[in-house]
């Protein structure tokens, strides 16, 4: 090959690499969006035989890489957090001799505007504990800003009140 096709190309793939910086893929942030707000989910469920303060330290390290600092979270009741330190020290308080769980039904996104994924779902909350069968389903909204470097981190989370209660699935 010639230096001339050689630059040809150097300035294509650059060309393309731009473009797809500054347009991105929809697709895969939205995708990637979903599994930040699933890896969310799963920091919050307990741990077997886990001591508190070894959950306080897992949920801060986790939550820290998960959520913005600025994060605004509104839970059943109008219960409102401002900030990733709130967030962490209710999450702590909330799993407190319990270990929810959390899986979801269904996920519907799609982007708000630049690097902002928008994620409606519907999560069943469970909190299996002896004679308790009873799981909880709730509907909400997540945004997720998409850095492009990294996964998506949680900017605000809105969970609604119980939908209807329905007996867990039996293995």
């Amino acid at each position: 090959m010639t230096r001339k096709t050689l630059n040809f190309i150097a300035v294509g793939v650059i060309a393309l690499g731009t473009a797809f910086g500054i347009f991105g893929l929809p697709r895969s942030e939205e995708k990637a969006g979903r599994a930040a707000l699933e890896a969310v989910a799963r920091a919050l469920e307990g741990r077997a035989g886990e001591a508190a303060d070894a959950r306080e330290a897992r949920l801060r390290h986790e939550l820290g890489e998960l959520v913005e600092p600025d994060v605004s979270v509104t839970l059943p009741g109008g219960v409102e957090l401002r900030g990733r330190e709130a967030v962490v020290s209710k999450a702590v308080e909330l799993s407190r001799d319990r270990r929810p769980s959390f899986s979801f039904r269904e996920l519907r996104s799609g982007k708000t505007g630049r690097r902002v994924v928008r994620i409606a779902f519907e999560v069943v909350v469970s909190d299996s504990q002896a004679g308790d069968l009873h799981a909880a389903a709730r509907e909400g909204t997540a945004e997720l800003l998409a850095s492009g470097v990294g996964r998506p981190r949680l900017i605000r989370l809105e969970v609604g009140a119980e939908l209807r209660a329905e007996p867990e699935p039996r293995p």
